[in-house]
């Protein structure tokens, strides 16, 4: 078993949640929110806080357990299947879009010449063999990359605001485009609050009393992380050529002078670790969906294959129209979706207050 620590949980959390915003959320905000992205960010996060609150009062109701296992407790067999199969739907489409997003991105910028086709064989084959180590495994590795990261994070930003235009500084607070920020706060709220994954961790990682303040740090320091890349972006190229950049901090990296101009290789290879954990746990979470469905037992080796192929097959459809796969990314549609699987805990919630009634009165009884 996992050799468990108060904090282990907040760098798995990290890990796990700063894969994605790195990527693929500076140049939406840069589109929409502009310059006030800022506040975009920090609402979303603020946001964010009330759906990890109900995701810890629902893990707390049975920390030895995962709810998958226990969640038919509380709103009977019927009503919690239909839920796995949705989270089922979600994760293996997630997987399906980390794939091409890490194709697309490796596509445009390092592999021209290669056939996407490959990219994903190539890119699915490591998410499934990563996913097969374990979900231990899996927690250790966070365990690794959780310092080089945030190191990673801070002095790569120390680099990049020696150029930045501070001139742009009062513009992030006269302009007054709310209508984007409410967009652009539920867009970061739908890629930081990805809690429902986290009540799969039992008994690996269990939701104590202490779970809220270390996943709520763990929010914290990816919304930091995301203020930061943003602020560069913002301040290196301005809202408008910012915005046409498919990956700001990638030009930000080729910009640099010295060893910043020749570390992207470094970083590249550091996000690409993060993307493949993300990955390889939704594939965890997706077995075990799976598997409960299906009552099937000691056939994750299995499981795992066939996600992990059923997600290179999607991928391999989105990158058909890499156009549309972007604009679909972080549609409205999307988002809404994203958004309605992390309320999933509310529910739950719910019907934990009654069931607590119950007990309580059957206690006294």
């Amino acid at each position: 078993m996992v050799n468990k620590t108060p904090w282990q949980l907040f760098r798995f959390a990290f890990v796990y949640l700063n894969a994605i915003p790195t990527g693929f959320l500076v140049t939406p905000l840069l589109w929409g929110s502009a310059y006030l992205g800022w506040m975009a960010i920090l609402i979303g996060w603020g946001a964010n806080l009330i759906l990890l609150w109900f995701t810890v009062k629902v893990g707390r109701w049975d920390p030895d357990r995962s709810w998958i296992d226990f969640g038919q407790d509380l709103l009977g067999k019927w009503i919690h299947y239909p839920i796995i199969l949705l989270i089922l739907f979600w994760s293996v489409n997630y997987i399906g879009l980390d794939i091409e997003g890490f194709t697309l991105f490796f596509d445009t910028n390092y592999m021209r010449e290669t056939p996407q086709w490959f990219i994903i064989l190539i890119v699915g084959l490591v998410v499934t063999l990563t996913a097969r180590w374990g979900m231990e495994t899996l927690v250790y590795i966070s365990d690794g990359l959780f310092i080089v990261i945030v190191l990673t994070i801070l002095l790569m930003n120390m680099f990049f605001f020696q150029d930045a235009d501070f001139n742009m500084v009062p513009a992030m607070y006269r302009h007054h485009n709310y209508g984007d920020v409410f967009k652009d706060s539920l867009t970061t709220l739908a890629y930081i609050a990805e809690w429902v994954v986290f009540l799969f961790l039992a008994p690996y990682l269990q939701i104590d009393r202490k779970a809220f303040r270390n996943l709520a740090a763990a929010s914290a320091m990816v919304a930091l992380g995301v203020l930061l890349q943003w602020a560069s972006s913002l301040l290196s190229f301005g809202p408008y050529i910012g915005r046409e950049l498919q990956y700001p901090l990638v030009e930000l990296l080729r910009a640099g002078k010295g060893f910043l101009g020749n570390s992207d290789p470094f970083m590249i290879g550091l996000w690409s670790s993060s993307m493949f954990l993300h990955s390889a746990f939704l594939i965890h979470i997706s077995v075990r969906c799976l598997a409960k469905l299906l009552a099937l037992k000691e056939m994750d080796a299995t499981l795992i294959a066939v996600i992990g192929g059923t997600g290179s097959i999607l991928a391999f459809q989105y990158s058909k129209n890499p156009v549309l796969f972007q604009q679909d990314f972080s549609s409205s549609s999307m988002i809404a979706f994203f958004l309605l699987v992390e309320c999933i805990p509310i529910l739950y919630w719910i019907a934990s207050l009654f069931r607590r009634g119950r007990r309580q009165r059957r206690n006294a009884a």
